[in-house]
């Protein structure tokens, strides 16, 4: 038994450093083909998360256990090949990561102080390591080939944490993209199929170029004005254009463009098609990833494009000048080790340059290329859903898997993530267009002025009713007097009820407005349960279990049987709240029911109508009420829906995060009816 495990032990002891080695090239493999496809899957996102965390720490220890083994003098410690010194700048290139991604989410960029001492310590110890191994009368094609090997490994691990800097958030706010407003297109057709701003060399205008740029800027209510005459007057033309965005970086760190470039931002982008509008945002979101989570934002500066297409040829012609030194006295698996090693770092230099390749020869022919950013990234065009009733059901009859959970002490992430569906990327796009019809009547029907404006875009239900005339009690308590949160709880069980109620035709589910309204609402509900921070600052995200608690208590006391489904659940809702023997288990549950059958009231085409109409609001309260920061955190697991509604909002010229604390209105009252305006509404209607 001990001679096998001293066999063990120096078996481990001589092939250590290999296994290490090819770990660490395993890593960087997986984090290129991941980085390519990133997806919302959990399981898949776990083993990213690993190998993201696991590559830097593994070649870190690779360069520890290779300086302990050469720290001692030719002879004097363990044996040792000269190839493995030319393994420490390859372990540098993987400390340097892939440029397809740098940052797993966005917490990383703000970490880039450690990188910094990581670059210096790694690279202090490889260069000690080389020097104090390599012998003087070594071979130069092998000692070529290692200085051209750290040439590309100092250079990544240089550029990573200006890459994780310039990302950061204080690292965009004092970007020159940022503070400079006046920019350049420097390699024209290149720069324009990016749609990167650059500007330009020895015109760098400076901070006062800026506040004069404020001072001189449109007032709110001059604003309001012309913006409403562009939206009068807008046509389609018959040739679409490919449209740039500008100032994408200011939005995700909440900065607000003077109001005279939003103006020609919403003319370029009011006469575009719907299906354009869905174009335009996906190629702006994925700019918008490159920045924040890739090596794109340095790539783009001159030296930074020149040195991602020189260090793929680095890398090639070391590993020409390694095929071409002598090995005879060299260990055979350290040759085979090194082929491999330089081998695939080669491959996978190159494969970082394909899509700028694509890039390149797209701009040539002058049209956008729909992935140029982050290979084939899949930006999900799928709306996520959950729903409340469904939960329950679920809970009540727990499957297989909940009682496995249960136990595993796992469930409440089982709740949250595995029942979550998605619906088709048709649903995004007919939303799309429910927000685009509902700002541009916004803008000819309501907005008249400045305080006008600032009124709709706080409002989250008001303004249907108010069309629809409806003086419904329990409809404008649900929407004033309560907080956003229970809003949206209530409305999504009021649209349930409505959906399943025993009154409801069997056509419903063929009405369009019936259809969008399910999907918005199970939208809500999923940010709700999901993502508190981005629905609304300060929503409960228990307020969701509270009411599912709710629901059991007062079925319980009506003595309804286990429900079958969210039907039956739905049905025996409005079957208890009838009966006076539920008492008193809060006012969520009981007032939907009370909102529900309001809404009863209506002709179902009306209802529907209504319904649709107050989701569309609210979601446009929540996406409008989300800062930038958040909706940059999340793109790290696929673009949430709410930030293309965000980024469709800030477009069309409606009011930002950053506009609600930075440019309040003066003499703006507080508690100030909603006034119609221009709407066809009766003034004396609206509450």
């Amino acid at each position: 038994m001990s001679v096998d495990l001293s066999r063990a032990v120096g078996w481990w002891e001589e092939w250590q450093l290999r296994i290490l080695v090819l770990g660490s090239l395993f890593l960087q493999l997986v984090l290129f083909a991941g980085s390519m496809v990133r997806l919302r899957i959990p399981m898949s996102r776990l083993c990213l998360w690993l190998a993201y965390l696991g590559a830097d720490a593994l070649a870190i220890y690779a360069l520890a256990t290779l300086f302990n083994r050469h720290k001692q003098p030719p002879g004097a410690g363990m044996s040792s090949s000269l190839l493995e010194v030319v393994w420490a700048p390859v372990l540098l290139i993987h400390l340097g990561g892939q440029h397809s991604m740098t940052a797993f989410s966005i917490e990383d960029n703000e970490l880039w102080r450690r990188h910094i001492v990581t670059v210096a310590s790694q690279v202090t110890v490889a260069l000690y390591v080389f020097c104090k191994s390599w012998p003087s009368g070594g071979d130069k094609r092998l000692l070529q080939a290692a200085i051209l090997l750290f040439v590309v490994g100092i250079a990544k691990l240089i550029q990573k944490p200006l890459t994780l800097k310039s990302a950061s958030l204080g690292g965009v706010m004092t970007s020159p993209m940022i503070v400079y407003p006046e920019r350049r297109e420097t390699n024209a057709r290149l720069l324009r199929l990016l749609c990167l701003p650059f500007q330009t060399v020895g015109q760098t205008e400076d901070a006062a170029t800026m506040k004069l740029e404020e001072e001189h800027d449109l007032s709110l209510e001059e604003y309001v004005q012309e913006a409403r005459e562009l939206v009068r007057e807008t046509r389609v033309p018959d040739k679409q254009e490919d449209r740039l965005p500008r100032d994408l970086d200011k939005l995700f760190v909440d900065i607000s463009a003077p109001y005279s470039r939003r103006l020609s931002q919403l003319s370029s982008f009011l006469i575009l098609r719907h299906q354009h509008m869905c174009q335009n945002m996906g190629t702006e979101l994925r700019i918008a990833f490159g920045l924040i989570y890739t090596k794109w934002k340095c790539v783009i500066s001159c030296p930074g494009l020149h040195l991602l297409f020189l260090l793929p040829f680095l890398a090639l012609a070391s590993f020409v000048l390694f095929a071409l030194s002598h090995h005879k006295y060299e260990d055979e698996n350290d040759i085979k080790v090194t082929f491999v090693l330089l081998c695939c770092t080669t491959l996978l230099e190159f494969l970082s340059c394909v899509p700028w390749v694509s890039i390149c020869r797209k701009c040539c022919k002058g049209f956008f290329h729909s992935n140029f950013i982050s290979g084939n990234f899949i930006f999900s065009s799928m709306v996520a859903q959950h729903n409340l009733v469904s939960f329950y059901a679920r809970r009540s009859k727990p499957t297989h898997l909940m009682k496995f959970s249960a136990l595993a002490c796992c469930s409440g992430y089982i709740n949250k993530h595995w029942y979550i569906d998605q619906a088709p990327e048709s649903a995004c796009i007919q939303i799309t267009q429910l927000i685009a019809g509902h700002v541009k009547d916004g803008w000819k029907q309501y907005i008249v002025d400045a305080p006008s404006y600032k009124r709709f875009n706080n409002f989250r239900g008001q303004w249907t009713l108010s069309r629809h005339k409806l003086h419904g009690q329990q409809l404008w308590w649900s929407l004033q007097q309560v907080p956003f949160d229970w809003s949206v709880l209530i409305w999504h069980l009021a649209t349930e009820l409505c959906l399943h109620h025993p009154r409801t035709s069997a056509a419903v589910e063929s009405l369009p407005a019936a259809q969008c309204s399910k999907l918005i609402s199970n939208y809500m509900i999923y940010l709700l349960f999901i993502r508190p921070e981005m629905l609304m600052p300060g929503t409960r995200q228990g307020l969701f279990i509270a009411a599912c608690y709710d629901i059991g208590l007062m079925l319980k006391r009506g003595n309804e049987p286990p429900p079958e489904d969210a039907r039956t659940v739905a049905q025996q809702i409005l079957r208890t709240s009838q009966s006076p023997l539920i008492g008193d288990i809060g006012i969520m549950v009981p007032g939907a029911c009370k909102v529900a059958e309001e809404l009863m009231e209506l002709l179902e085409d009306k209802r529907w109508k209504v319904i649709q109409g107050v989701w569309v609001e609210m979601l446009c309260c929540s996406a409008s009420n989300c800062r930038g920061y958040l909706h940059a955190k999340s793109m790290s697991e696929g673009v949430e829906f709410l930030t293309s509604v965000w980024l469709l909002l800030s477009h069309m010229g409606m009011e930002t995060f950053a506009d609600k604390f930075q440019r309040p209105e003066p003499g703006q009252g507080q508690g100030e009816e909603i006034a119609a305006g221009a709407s066809a509404s009766d003034p004396q209607d609206i509450v």
